[in-house]
C-alpha cells in the first residue's frame, strides 16, 4: 500500500501545483506542499493511509492559515508599476482652467490629458501643476507653490 500511496501524493501535488499555475490564488500551492510531506510519510513503514491524510490534512490547514497570509501580504507590496506610473511627480503647465465642476487639460509630451485637481481647488491656465496620481484617463494633480 505503501508504494501506491507515494503516486496518490506524487499525482495531488501535480494536479496541485497545475491548478495554482492556472489561478494564482494562493490555495492550491499548499496543497502541493502537504502533497510534498505526505510523499515523505509514504516511506514511513506501518503508517496507515488514513495517517498519511490526517497529517496532510494537518499540514495544508496550517499552511494556509498561517502562511498564506504572510506570503499574500509580502507580494502585495510589490505592486505591478506601468510605464504610465512614470508620470507621476512631474510638473505641468495647465492648458484650460479646472474647477470642481470641470475639468482642466494639460499638454504632457504630444498627449492632452484631462486633469482634476485632488483636492477641488481652482487650476489656472499657465499654473504649474503636479501629477500625484492617474485616474483612467485622468491626471489628478495638485497645485504647485
Amino acid at each position: 500500500m505503501e508504494n501506491v500511496m507515494v503516486w496518490i501524493w506524487l499525482a495531488v501535488t501535480i494536479i496541485a501545483v497545475l491548478i495554482e499555475l492556472a489561478t494564482p490564488q494562493l490555495i492550491s500551492i499548499w496543497f502541493a506542499a502537504a502533497g510534498v510531506i505526505g510523499i515523505i510519510f509514504s516511506f514511513i513503514p506501518g503508517l496507515p493511509w488514513w495517517g498519511e491524510f490526517i497529517i496532510f490534512a494537518a499540514v495544508t490547514t496550517i499552511c494556509i492559515f498561517a502562511l498564506r497570509p504572510f506570503i499574500k501580504k509580502r507580494l502585495k507590496s510589490n505592486k505591478l508599476k506601468t510605464n504610465i506610473d512614470r508620470l507621476i511627480g512631474q510638473k505641468v503647465r495647465m492648458l484650460s482652467q479646472a474647477d470642481f465642476d470641470n475639468l482642466g487639460t494639460a499638454k504632457l509630451g504630444d498627449v492632452v490629458w484631462s486633469v482634476k485637481s485632488q483636492d477641488d481647488t481652482v487650476l489656472p491656465v499657465d499654473g504649474i501643476v503636479e501629477i500625484v496620481s492617474i485616474d483612467g484617463n485622468k491626471l489628478i494633480v495638485k497645485l504647485c507653490d
